[in-house]
């Protein structure tokens, strides 16, 4: 096994070579790291199966801005990566995706996906998003979930908020490129093969609710009392053996 930091155009990532064809690539979420996140490196040192963990343009250690940060620029640039990758003589392509990457990689081939708190329903979750916020400022001390959040949804309000280029995550500005782009969309219709996915979500996901799906998988593990990271020890052991069972059989 070798170990590698390599960079691609402004991507970097942390490539694990276990001496396979297959290569396992890693996907974190909306602004999220997945070099340095705790679920992907266990993963990683638990698999047989080589593994590239990166950062999209803007995140953790990659270079690049982040606040042009659309669903079509992810892509491209996992496109770019997968086409490195193949240079380095890997033949099959497996995909590990948390949150806002299952958007991703919806509608590309992969051997097999696993898609980790799957933020598909985007349509609906901008509006959920947007409603918190809206609540938050309205009722601070009143919990909102995904069966009341529309009595502070204003639908006229929410299309002027996706238009605005002064937003800002916890981290850095984005424009309205990513809103504009998703408002609109479920990425569940792009799915095809739904018998070479494993999905896992945590059942206390209040970022990423269960009930935002509007697709039902035929290989679901859902976590007992998991938030939408799944990344704390005792959560991690919940799933861990079972997406390594499910990524190492019948390749």
């Amino acid at each position: 096994m070798t170990t590698k930091l390599i960079k691609i155009n402004n991507n970097r990532g942390i490539l694990v070579d276990n001496n396979s064809d297959t290569v396992v690539v890693m996907l974190g979420g909306f602004e999220r790291p997945t070099t340095t996140k705790k679920k992907f490196k266990a993963l990683a040192d638990k698999l047989l199966l080589s593994s590239f963990r990166f950062d999209y343009s803007g995140v953790g250690l990659s270079d690049g801005d982040f606040s042009g940060t659309t669903i079509s620029s992810m892509k491209n640039e996992l496109k770019d990566i997968i086409s490195e990758l193949k240079k380095l003589n890997y033949k099959k392509f497996i995909a590990v995706a948390h949150s806002l990457s299952a958007c991703v990689i919806a509608d590309m081939e992969f051997e097999k996906k696993i898609l980790i708190a799957p933020a598909l329903n985007q349509r609906d979750l901008l509006r959920y998003w947007f409603s918190l916020s809206v609540s938050k400022k309205i009722k601070p001390n009143q919990a909102v979930n995904w069966q009341s959040y529309g009595g502070y949804l204003n639908e006229e309000d929410f299309l002027k908020d996706c238009t605005r280029e002064d937003k800002m995550t916890k981290q850095n500005h984005i424009s309205s490129a990513y809103f504009l782009e998703n408002k609109d969309k479920d990425y569940s219709g792009f799915i095809t093969n739904i018998d070479n996915i494993l999905h896992i979500h945590g059942d206390k996901d209040d970022k990423v609710p269960l009930e935002s799906l509007t697709i039902e998988f035929s290989a679901s593990i859902i976590v007992k009392n998991g938030d939408h990271d799944l990344e704390r020890p005792d959560m991690i052991d919940k799933w861990i053996d079972k997406i390594l069972n499910f990524l190492q059989n019948n390749l």
